[in-house]
């Protein structure tokens, strides 16, 4: 994403967060790939959303400006642009990739012309020789010799005319610690040598992050969904939930009701340059047991009777819930 994400989002730079707020459900309602139905809808949205969100994180938008400030344009032919793939963890800790690139190098044998001097006279090789070449029913005269059947410089032989031989090259990359996807990292003159040139383009990295099982990221905040089993939120006791850098316990209270969502400062997406990274969101998803058995169901049936029996302490909700049905039952 070279352009400005403001620009993006049809604003000026440094406009307040009502404007950007506002221009973003606008153009939300209007790409959406549920409510556009045109080809470019889903491109165009993801755009949309990408630039908002830089927007939203303003350490982000910080690093953006200052890697985008000295970059050249999209538009510049001598820069080069890959797309790169990483994990989650790859791309948050940083990580060292190695990368297979087809690199166009001078023809040796034609020094990257593409053409070969002979000492004497050769066949042309459009025609066979014979100085005419097959045009709709007839013929015509051979462009390549002029007609004459034979000519003194022809295609090289090595590279078939194209000056170049594509080979493949490795390149480790340093990847550094909190890149996050948008980010463009530039490798100074690892791009392609063009032919029977000695100037090197630049080599730029588009990072993408893969999708990951357990989190997904808004600016530098993780959020994950922790499924537990009901009866554990009733009991009470350690669960344990997915950080970064392995797993975390936490203590659920023994009583009934529980906040099920979870902030933990620090334990997000680490932040660029030992800046402060994001924080850890944790949603406890109740997971309710399927078919119950006999056995089961008489263990529930119990205890539906007990709390029946002192709905107004062990279950508050429900005793105003009746409350407000029982005036209702006799009108």
């Amino acid at each position: 994403m070279m352009q400005n994400p403001y620009e993006i989002l049809g604003l000026a730079p440094g406009a307040p967060l009502a404007e950007v707020k506002r221009a973003f459900r606008k153009l939300a309602m209007t790409w959406h790939p549920d409510r556009n139905p045109t080809g470019q809808a889903e491109e165009r949205f993801k755009l949309i959303n990408a630039a908002y969100e830089l927007i939203l994180d303003p350490q982000r938008y910080a690093d953006w400006l200052a890697e985008h400030a000295a970059a050249p344009p999209e538009e510049n032919p001598e820069v080069e642009a890959i797309d790169l793939e990483l994990s989650l963890e790859e791309a948050a800790f940083g990580c060292t990739r190695t990368l297979s690139l087809n690199v166009d190098t001078p023809c040796a044998t034609c020094a990257g012309s593409g053409k070969q001097q002979h000492a004497h006279s050769v066949a042309c090789e459009d025609c066979g020789g014979v100085g005419r070449v097959r045009h709709g029913r007839g013929t015509a005269k051979c462009h390549a010799c002029n007609g004459r059947g034979y000519v003194r410089i022809s295609r090289c032989a090595d590279c078939d005319g194209s000056g170049s031989h594509s080979t493949e090259r490795h390149l480790q990359v340093r990847i550094p610690p909190g890149t996050l996807a948008g980010d463009r990292l530039r490798l100074a003159r690892q791009g392609r040598r063009k032919a029977a040139d000695t100037k090197v383009t630049d080599l730029f990295l588009h990072i993408r992050l893969a999708p990951h099982p357990l989190f997904t990221l808004h600016g530098r905040d993780l959020h994950s969904e922790v499924p537990v089993s009901v009866f554990q939120l009733l009991l009470g006791g350690e669960i344990e939930i997915p950080t970064l850098r392995g797993t975390q316990t936490i203590e659920l209270a023994p009583v009934p009701r529980h906040d099920l969502a979870y902030r933990f400062e620090g334990l997000g997406y680490p932040g660029k340059h030992g800046r402060r990274g994001g924080d850890l969101h944790c949603r406890l998803q109740p997971v309710y047991p399927d078919c119950p058995d006999h056995a089961d169901r008489q263990l529930l049936t119990r205890l539906q009777r007990s709390t029946l029996a002192e709905l107004a302490e062990r279950a508050p909700e429900l005793a105003a819930w009746e409350e407000c049905l029982e005036t209702r039952r006799h009108r």
